[in-house]
């Protein structure tokens, strides 16, 4: 079962980080309403990744960290494969969407 909500829960925070960014990228022209929405999706990201960060996140080693990009950015300017890890997270699926995310 927990191998199926794995991906899941990643794939969700994603979407959710996407959201972030692109709500950060338009806040000052968004309508009222729109940023309420927008904050409650903000929250909800924010809750999922640190709910990330201290059950899956664990794989890359104990947490310093309350979220799970923090943890990339901090544990990626090291060596093995944690850091390879973070580093591919950060290159691949955060940094496109928001340059120097990690």
């Amino acid at each position: 079962m927990i191998y199926a909500i794995t991906p899941i829960a990643f794939l969700l925070l994603w979407v959710l980080v996407l959201a972030y960014t692109a709500l950060k990228a338009n806040w000052s022209s968004l309508r009222i309403e729109v940023k309420i929405a927008g904050a409650l999706v903000v929250m909800s990201g924010f809750v999922l990744d640190v709910a990330i960060n201290w059950t899956f996140g664990l794989i890359l080693g104990a947490t310093k960290d309350v979220t799970l990009s923090q943890k990339c950015k901090r544990v990626g300017k090291g060596m093995g494969w944690q850091a390879s890890t973070a580093r591919y997270l950060c290159t691949n699926w955060l940094s496109p969407f928001e340059m120097d995310h990690c």
